[in-house]
């Protein structure tokens, strides 16, 4: 049977279309808190309808309807739930304390921005222990300029509406458990992708978040804390990189500031949508005023992370807790604030702690006061690291980024040494933004965690070496990976032939990955040079394509996936769901199912090793890119991996293309040879279009400009000749030619047409079928049973209506029991009452009501008859679906789904290897296309052609006697 469980691409469309709908009202700074706002009241009204629905049919089942009513409304009977007061319920009107009466959310006309601020309102004085300072005064439905609301009335009516269409926003309609989430992350990113610069004060890119909490590795029994928070990632990252590990989430206090009050909002609302419910978010700003306090002292936490803004000034005068600032103070001015967060982080974290910081390079190298901040700081040895990030990765800055990592208690072999990696040629470029690839990430943070010195790419340092450097950490004065400069041989410029020393490079550094043997492209020149055995570019291309090494090659990969997809879905066996209550239960936020069960972890880490293993001996993939291709597939698959987690092998996981290979082979083969005549048919009528446009010697008016060729125009055209022709002229045989490209066009309508008709029976008996293959009949047939049951409501509430209206004659329509029995036999009584010669009163009184009948009979005639052939037409379909069903070979099973799963994922790792793999082949056909475009001309043959075409030139102007004329 068909669950109706709402996915994250649903969710996300939903969202984007209430986006829709403000867009252009304000930029997507502003609009983001309508959006968000909306789905919190939906969210915690629906819980909590969920909740008090349970409640009454449960706990509370024993008592009476008053008592009941009385329990109901008091705030602790909901526990951990949060409590929605009445006029913020989405499904229920309340009656303020002047007796007015308010309908529920769903049904606002009026005043709605209004209503949906004191709806927030009141959830949060509710509530004032968990959501204080979210909405009050930060979240505005009724935001004007100018006197006027910014959003209508009827827009905001247009959004509660999309809400009510859609399922209630409760965890057993999720196809995962934190599906809320997820799309709200979606949408935070989409916000900030539109805000620009503005995007940067809340959202950190996800990519560059993860590299920091795996830099950090936070465990189940932390305290971490963000003193700039913004929209919450860093800290939700760090509770779902615990539960990836197999830890208790739930074992984890999270903290945080912010100094914008919408933010907070967003922060906290974020955070409650992720269900983690130790949290504490404090409204302020973190340098004047740190507000994650205890007894008169600043807490000290675990692990501390952040992204603070760049360049900022402060004020030292206003400053509490000037003590944490044992480093010293950086200019109040001049924008130099950086290094004053930095301390704020370590006067925050335990004396066993870390602190991983995003900072702008400028604090790395700068004078004055901040050279001796940083003197103090590598005197005290807390610093462990940094890393160089790539350029372009931050929302509304272009200023250069690094990592820096502090430890408080380095082991014995790092004291006293700083170690740096330059990672900022690592990553894919993006439209705005570049952006660090899985593999970037799993190099950087490997290299870090091993301490891995590596050539241009990481250093261990001395920090005796540092100050022997006036205490710069500039990245590039360690670990310097610029270039080298691009080889040119000048002799082979000159004279050609392509250095041998350049060949051997490529060879030794990309030919080997593909066992690639490039004697094809060489003819021996001497020892120091080779001649090009090619004559063009595009011969490299195709020899690389087709050398039999390469293919081996390639083909080995292949066969080493195959070999670890066994493994790999023997592993996912291992991810079955666990038996479910009997009857659901409304948890409490937070009481999702997660994936922090030993399962995952296991599976995921198992398969990570078990790839790199079998992938990184062929030679063609690095580890680091061996883990680029699991991770771009793991992101890919794991919502996939979370439903299968909550409801095992679901065929709405199925893309319907593997449905259609799998079961309908058939049904599709007739679809495509459809579409392929209709495509023929178009053309032909195009074709004939033409043709008759040309022989009606068509040519539009100026006036009109460009007019699309279109068969009514031409029909036109040619009806007008072949009028001209028949009634003026009188020339039949003249016409003919006219009447055949007529009969021409008319005809490839009509096949168009025919296509388009069938095509369309086809793909809805298609889409019909695989929806019953997914999900059986019951959901379709309770769906047609509705239909069917409104349509004959409709049939009723006409056959009353007729009841009334023959009631007078009644008795007169015989037998007559159905709407055209009796209709007949109305007509037929109002001609035998006209026939009368001589009718009395009574007669006469009768034709009157039957001839009013009659009027009343036309008018609903037609929507009966519609209602009727409505409901003749659903019978027929409701009596066919188990036959279909049958015909399909029935519902799949849970066997058929896993398989077809399975190859899904399958296709998507082996998408992601080959673009890798082509990737790497790219790179080496690129490297002999350069040699190519270097050294395939030198300057001697270039003269030697100049020579030859001057000579032909003056050969062909003397054959002409210009030379001879001019001298």
């Amino acid at each position: 049977m068909k669950t109706e469980k709402i996915k994250l691409s649903q969710l996300e469309k939903l969202l984007m279309d209430v986006a829709d709908d403000l867009r252009g009202k304000m930029d997507a700074a502003e609009y983001k808190e309508y959006i968000f706002g909306m789905l919190f009241i939906k969210r915690m009204s629906d819980v909590f309808d969920q909740k008090r629905a349970l409640l009454r049919k449960n706990d509370y089942k024993h008592l009476d309807t008053e008592t009941l009513e009385i329990i109901l409304e008091e705030k602790t009977t909901y526990g951990d739930t949060f409590f929605v007061p009445k006029r913020a319920r989405w499904h229920e009107g309340f009656t303020d304390e002047n007796g007015v009466q308010y309908p529920p959310v769903k049904h606002l006309q009026n005043n709605i921005g209004q209503m949906l601020n004191k709806a927030l309102d009141a959830i949060e004085e509710a509530n004032a222990d968990t959501l204080s300072g979210i909405f009050k005064g930060r979240i505005n439905f009724n935001k004007e300029v100018d006197g006027k609301a910014i959003v209508k009335n009827a827009d905001l009516k247009k959004i509660i509406d999309k809400f009510n269409a859609f399922p209630a926003l409760i965890n057993e309609n999720f196809e995962f458990p934190d599906l809320l989430g997820a799309a709200y992350e979606y949408l935070l990113k989409h916000f900030a992708d539109e805000s620009g610069k503005k995007g940067g004060q809340f959202y950190t890119p996800n990519q560059v978040v993860r590299l920091l909490v795996q830099l950090m590795r936070p465990k189940a029994g932390m305290s971490i804390y963000d003193p700039t928070a913004g929209s919450g990632g860093m800290l939700i990252q760090s509770q779902q990189y615990i539960q990836e590990q197999g830890q208790n989430a739930h074992d984890l206090e999270l903290f945080g500031q912010e100094n914008d009050p919408t933010v907070v909002a967003i922060c906290k609302m974020n955070i409650i949508l992720h269900n983690i419910t130790r949290y504490t978010i404090e409204f302020g700003d973190t340098l004047d005023e740190p507000l994650n306090v205890k007894d008169g002292q600043l807490m000290q936490f675990d692990r501390v992370i952040a992204n603070p803004p760049f360049s900022q000034n402060y004020n030292r005068a206003t400053m509490q807790f000037a003590n944490r600032f044992g480093y010293g103070f950086a200019p109040e001015t001049g924008k130099k604030a950086d290094l004053m967060f930095v301390q704020h982080m370590l006067a925050s974290c335990k004396r066993t702690g870390k602190v991983v910081v995003v900072m702008p390079h400028g604090v790395l190298f700068r004078g004055g006061k901040e050279k001796e901040i940083r003197e103090k700081m590598l005197n005290a040895d807390v610093l462990e690291g940094i890393i160089s990030l790539p350029p372009q990765l931050f929302y509304g800055t272009g200023i250069p980024a690094c990592v820096m990592v502090f430890d408080k208690s380095k082991p014995d072999h790092l004291k006293n040494k700083v170690f740096f990696i330059n990672a900022d040629k690592d990553y894919a470029e993006g439209k705005k933004q570049n952006n660090l690839r899985p593999e970037d990430i799993e190099k950087i943070d490997y290299v870090f965690q091993h301490k891995i010195e590596e050539t241009q790419y990481a250093r261990l340092v001395d920090v005796a070496t540092i100050a022997a450097n006036d205490y710069t950490l500039n990245i590039r004065r360690y670990v310097d990976n610029t270039p080298p400069p691009e080889p040119e041989d000048v002799r082979a410029h000159l004279v050609g032939g392509v250095p041998v020393a350049e060949v051997e490079c490529i060879r030794q550094r990309l030919c080997h990955k593909f066992r690639f043997d490039d004697r094809p492209f060489w003819l021996d020149r001497n020892q120091q040079y080779y001649d090009w055995a090619i004559d063009n570019k595009a011969a490299i291309k195709t020899l690389i394509d087709n050398d039999p090494q390469v293919e081996q090659t390639l083909l080995t990969l292949g066969w080493h996936l195959a070999n670890w997809w066994q493994l790999a879905k023997d592993d996912f066996s291992m991810l079955a769901p666990e038996p479910t209550p009997a009857y659901p239960v409304a948890e409490p936020v937070g009481q999702y199912l997660t994936l922090s069960g030993s399962n995952f972890p296991k599976v995921r880490q198992e398969l990570l090793d078990t790839i790199k293993e079998k992938f990184v001996p062929v030679g063609i993939l690095d580890q680091f890119q061996v883990a680029g291709v699991f991770v771009n597939w793991w992101d890919n698959i794991k919502y996939d991996l979370k439903t299968i987690m909550q409801n095992g092998w679901e065929a709405s996981l199925i893309p319907d293309e593997y449905l259609i290979d799998e079961f309908f082979g058939k049904e599709q083969a007739e679809i495509e040879t459809l579409q392929a005549q209709q495509a023929e048919h178009e053309t032909n009528l195009e074709d004939a279009v033409e043709e008759a446009l040309t022989l009606v010697e068509f040519e539009p008016d100026e006036e009109e400009g460009e007019v699309k060729p279109t068969p009514t125009l031409a029909k036109a055209e040619l009806k007008m000749q072949i009028d001209y022709l028949l009634k003026e002229k009188k020339q039949s045989d003249a016409a003919k030619p006219y009447q055949a490209a007529e009969a021409k066009i008319k005809y490839y309508e009509t096949e168009v047409k025919d296509c388009k008709t069938l095509l369309k029976e086809k793909q809805t008996d298609l889409a019909l079928k695989l929806l019953l293959k997914r999900y059986g009949t019951d959901d379709e047939k309770a769906d047609l049973l509705n239909l069917l049951n409104a349509a004959q409501q409709e049939l009723d509430e006409l056959d009353e209506e007729i009841e009334t209206i023959i009631a007078p004659f009644k008795g007169d329509l015989g037998d007559a029991t159905d709407f055209e029995q009796r209709k007949k036999a109305t007509a037929t009584l109002e001609k035998e009452l006209r026939k009368a010669t001589d009718p009395d009163a009574d007669a006469l009184l009768k034709l009157a009501q039957v001839m009013e009948a009659q009027k009343a009979w036309k008018e609903l005639s037609k929507p009966y008859t519609i209602r009727l052939k409505d409901k003749t037409l659903l019978q027929t379909k409701l009596h066919r679906l188990d036959q279909l069903l049958t015909e399909i070979g029935g519902i799949i099973n849970p066997g058929q789904s896993q398989k077809l799963i399975l190859k899904k994922h399958f296709d998507l790792i082996n998408t992601q290897l080959q673009r890798y793999l082509n990737a790497e082949k790219r790179a080496l056909v690129a490297a002999y296309e350069n040699l190519y475009h270097k050294y395939a001309t030198s300057t001697q043959r270039l003269e030697t052609q100049r020579q030859q075409t001057l000579t032909e030139l003056h050969q062909f102007l003397t054959q002409l006697n210009y030379l001879t004329e001019w001298n």
